[in-house]
């Protein structure tokens, strides 16, 4: 015999209705958020006119009302709602609560344009706006939300640099493919990162589109950083691969800095010139002179290396003995930084993001396109190194320059 219960018959009886008041939930919020926001707007034309519905005129106040015209706006998070916007006589009426001539509210163009940076095409965004938000925006549509964020993009590129003390200062470049005038070419960035004195965080202080491999660029790059109200005599250290005139420049603007030439850029160009056969030998060789505990411990180090390498190979010791001073700077501060100041690994970190969010893009579009991108890559790496002081870095994204 079944055990029915009058709860159970009443339950059974009510699913299909409770699911129902489920299903239209949103919808009566929407209902009652149109009638909430039509009201709003009422009232403001009110207090706009200076007199309710059914007041006269008077010769102070000779406006008065004119109707109504519809307008859609899509809520983030809500959905899609159709207003009446109230309309004044002389068509000086304008709501402050509406945005002004677009059919969403500035949290979604936001939402928008941060996924399209993110990397999402401007086909997915088609897609899921039209699934979840019950509109579709074409490619055209997120292009134009995009470009209005380039303007609060552009402002951080450019933003003054005063009120910070930046200690050790980081130079590199990317490749990326760029359409100029209708023309496809593989352009040169170059960025700076810096460590704050205060609390040892990471900042992209610049991103400059040009030749690095010039360092007349670098000259430019480094004369913005001082326009901006970089202070100049607070950089201790400056790291960076070994382009010829790079060290030269960087001292002219930065008086008080050592250089410190990245050991893993200088191992790979000493070993490209050993054989295949002895190159894991020599690599490890190198690593003698890069992990010793101390100074004089390196440079012990490298002469037992030129004592056993330099007759097989004197070309590849030779790219370590004439930067040898360079690449043994970082034992002049503190062993806490060595891991972080030995190489350019934090900002070629940077630089991978980079090329991870532009290759889904094939191409980057124009100059302006580009910034955009390397920007909201900058913010995000930013956030991600907020969490993890300098003294840190060794167990956060640090490769050994082995």
């Amino acid at each position: 015999m079944l055990n029915i219960t009058t709860e159970s018959v009443r339950s059974e009886a009510d699913g299909p209705r409770s699911a129902e008041k489920k299903s239209s939930l949103k919808q009566y919020v929407l209902e009652k958020l149109r009638t909430w926001v039509n009201s709003l707007l009422e009232a403001e034309r009110d207090e706009f006119l200076g007199r309710g519905r059914h007041q006269p005129l008077d010769e102070e106040h000779d406006n008065y009302r004119n109707g109504y015209r519809p307008r859609r706006i899509n809520l983030f998070g809500l959905g899609e709602i159709e207003l009446r916007v109230p309309r004044d006589r002389r068509g000086e009426f304008e709501s402050a609560w509406l945005p002004e001539r677009k059919g969403q509210d500035p949290e979604l163009e936001a939402f928008l344009a941060e996924a399209f940076l993110a990397g999402l095409s401007t086909r997915d965004l088609a897609r899921i706006t039209e699934k979840h938000l019950g509109q579709k925006y074409d490619s055209k549509q997120v292009s134009r939300i995009v470009a209005r964020a380039t303007t609060e993009l552009e402002a951080w590129r450019q933003r003054r640099l005063e009120g910070a003390r930046y200690k050790f200062i980081y130079v590199d470049g990317a490749n990326f493919q760029v359409r100029i005038n209708g023309h496809v070419s593989r352009q040169s960035f170059c960025a700076v990162l810096g460590v704050t004195e205060e609390n040892e965080r990471f900042e992209v202080l610049a991103l400059e589109m040009g030749d690095r491999e010039r360092a007349d660029l670098w000259e430019s790059v480094f004369g913005g950083l001082a326009d901006r109200g970089l202070d100049r005599q607070a950089v201790e250290l400056g790291i960076m691969d070994g382009l010829p005139g790079l060290e030269s420049a960087f001292r002219r603007f930065f008086p008080r800095a050592q250089t410190q030439r990245c050991q893993k850029h200088a191992k790979a160009n000493a070993c490209r010139r050993v054989r295949k056969n002895e190159r894991e030998l020599f690599s490890k060789a190198l690593n003698e002179i890069f992990y010793a505990p101390t100074e004089s411990a390196a440079r012990a180090a490298f002469f037992t290396v030129k004592e056993q390498w330099g007759r097989l190979f004197p070309s590849a010791v030779q790219v370590i003995e004439s930067d040898l001073d360079s690449l043994l700077t970082f034992f002049q501060f503190d062993p806490t930084y060595w891991t972080v100041l030995r190489t350019t690994n934090p900002i070629e970190r940077l630089n991978k993001e980079f090329k991870r969010r532009t290759r889904a893009m094939e191409v980057t579009g124009g100059e302006i396109s580009t910034y955009r991108c390397l920007v909201y890559v900058s913010q995000t790496m930013e956030y991600r190194w907020s969490f993890h002081p300098l003294s840190q870095w060794s167990t956060v994204y640090t490769l050994n320059a082995a």
